[in-house]
């Protein structure tokens, strides 16, 4: 304020005053006093300079700004703030950025306090969003007209790398760092700033002093105006701000108990009800653990929500551990329970022969056309005898005859649809074991397990969004897995997600396993396992794809895990968690 504004503002203070004692009239005062408080409302009128008062007993402190600097009784401290940190962890590798790192603070040692202020605020990511794709849609535009502009071209890059980086779990905010630089004077303090703004400016860090508008938001914590734009991992080393390793709590804080974090010991779960996909599967070599973590799962999860657990039984280890461990469970053996094709209790007439040539081509491996026939056969069967199949009638079909394969899957098929109880009727609330151990047939294995998977999806699909009814626990999962296409019986299940209630545990030793579907598997499984493997190529090459890994954390942790140890990935966060689990004991549990 000038000298001319600050005799305008007593004069008006004064006439008031002089009035009301004239004309004997207090309102006048009133009056005058609002007009003077609208003035300074509507900033007509400014006080002069800002001065804060401090008391301490007997003496007095005063605390203003001196345009860029900030006095404190004999403190002097100049503002300075950051503009933009070009660069962020991930575009340095593990030495290069320990040699940022300490450079910084090289450059920040001045023989000096200094104060790192962060200030932040988070800002609507879909807004975010659709402004980094509005300016992505500009720059191509601007690149269609003139290829050779090699600036558009680089900040498309730049934008679509972060937009990854926002699918990946990064939330964007807007901030402002500021580093307060302490001196002995007002001199020293700006002298001290400069050299720290050249300092960072070696760094490819942008910075300058702060406005003196920007040093009293600051003191006085004024509602953050940050104009500034970023994502965590842009600013790692200047802030203890960064992405956390560990992804959302919903994720992880409550459910089935799954183990503890290998590094802060704290117990993680899987959240089958709020996952985003209900299904989860564990990939580890051979004695990794795999089976004992599915155990553990299963009986938790029939605990838990009172519901019909299946075990897929293939090598007879399932079958011998539950015992070993005391637990009461329920064997079902296919040479004692029918299948039911024959009638398809859950299956409606209009669909049967096409839920039959999906399970019967997929089993044993149809071809193309020989899927063609068994669908026309049962279709034109079927409007005829709409009650039950007579598979003898079928394999005495012409065309069916003349197909050794089709016909030897049919003769197959009726030793397997006999008059006894049928398997689903016969599953229970606990723990269930179909029992797979005495079929060596590759193909008569896969066919039992697609046929009471197909099943019991139809049965359940009747009513949908009510939680969890049922899963299913496939050991040895290649065994079903591997010649499966985009158009799978267990891929198809795994894609629908959540809708029937269905949730559905799977174990292999390996990425290839999955065959065509891996892609499928991976990017749509609600809880990723990967047990211990001392492979290092096998992390870098593989678990790399689907979860947040430093080369760091595979040279130092995850080639030496050990048995039962693993990184799990919940869908939606690629945030991955190093995970101890330890084998479920009837004991245990009671304990």
């Amino acid at each position: 304020m000038n000298e001319t504004g600050k005799y305008e503002l007593y004069i008006i203070m004064l006439v008031p005053v002089l009035l009301s004692i004239f004309f004997k009239n207090p309102l006048l005062l009133l009056l005058s006093a609002f007009v003077l408080a609208l003035g300074v409302y509507r900033g007509i009128f400014k006080f002069p300079n800002y001065r804060f008062n401090f008391r301490r007993g007997s003496q007095r402190d005063r605390i203003y700004v001196n345009k860029d600097v900030l006095i404190l009784d004999k403190e002097f401290i100049s503002f300075v703030i950051i503009d933009d940190v070009p660069f962020d962890y991930r575009d340095l590798s593990d030495s290069s950025l320990r040699s940022t790192i300490n450079a910084f603070h090289k450059v920040t040692n001045l023989s000096s306090q200094i104060d790192i202020i962060f200030r932040k605020k988070y800002i609507d990511q879909r807004v975010y969003t659709e402004r980094l794709l509005n300016r992505i849609q500009n720059l191509r535009i601007i690149i269609e007209n003139d290829p050779s502009n090699a600036k558009a071209k680089n900040e498309i890059e730049i934008l679509q790398s972060i937009l990854t980086r926002l699918e990946q779990g990064e939330k964007p905010f807007s901030y402002q760092i500021a580093l307060l630089v302490h001196g002995k004077s007002e001199q020293e303090a700006k002298s001290l700033a400069e050299i720290l703004i050249r300092g960072l400016g070696s760094l490819n860090i942008k910075s300058r002093l702060a406005t003196e508008k920007e040093i009293r938001d600051i003191i006085l914590l004024s509602r953050c105006k940050c104009r500034k734009e970023g994502l965590p991992s842009q600013i790692p080393f200047l802030t203890p701000f960064s992405i956390e390793k560990m992804p959302k709590p919903d994720k992880w804080s409550e459910g089935i108990y799954i183990g503890r974090d290998l590094e802060k010991g704290i117990p993680i779960f899987w959240n089958i009800e709020s996952s985003e996909n209900p299904h989860l599967l564990i990939i580890g070599p051979t004695g990794s653990g795999k089976t004992e973590l599915l155990l553990s799962l299963g009986q938790l999860i029939a605990l838990n929500y009172g519901i019909p657990v299946i075990f897929f039984d293939v090598k007879g280890d399932i079958k011998s551990r539950l015992i070993k461990n005391g637990y009461n469970f329920k064997i079902i053996n296919p040479f004692l329970h029918s299948l039911n094709l024959s009638k398809l209790t859950y299956v409606s007439s209009s669909v049967k022969p096409l839920f039959l040539e999906k399970v019967i081509g997929f089993s044993f491996k149809l071809s193309r056309e020989e899927r063609a026939i068994i669908y026309s056969v049962l279709n034109r069967y079927l409007r005829i005898n709409d009650s039950s199949i007579s598979w003898r009638d079928l394999i005495s079909d012409e065309e069916v005859w003349e197909r050794y394969p089709l016909r030897r899957a049919l003769e197959v098929i009726s030793l397997f649809d006999t008059g006894g109880p049928f398997i689903l009727d016969s599953i229970v609330n606990g723990l269930n074991v179909i029992d797979l151990t005495q079929i060596k047939d590759e193909s008569l294995r896969r066919f039992i397990i697609y046929t009471v998977i197909s099943e019991l999806y139809v049965k359940y699909s009747d009513i949908v969004d009510q939680g969890i009814r049922l899963a299913l626990i496939v050991d040895e999962a290649w065994t079903i897995l591997k010649d499966e296409d985009e158009y799978g019986i267990v891929g198809d299940l795994v894609k629908r997600g959540r809708g029937h209630g269905i949730s559905l545990l799977m174990a292999t030793q390996n990425v290839q396993d999955l065959g065509e579907n891996a892609d499928v598997f991976m990017g749509n499984i609600g809880v990723l396992c990967f047990m211990n493997n001392g492979d290092k190529e096998y992390w870098r090459s593989i678990v790399k794809r689907y979860s947040n890994i430093l080369d760091s954390d595979v040279e130092d942790k995850l080639t030496f895990m050990g048995r039962g140890e693993m990184l799990i990935r919940f869908l939606g966060d690629p945030r991955p968690i190093l995970v101890q689990h330890n084998p479920l004991t009837r004991g245990s549990l009671q304990d």
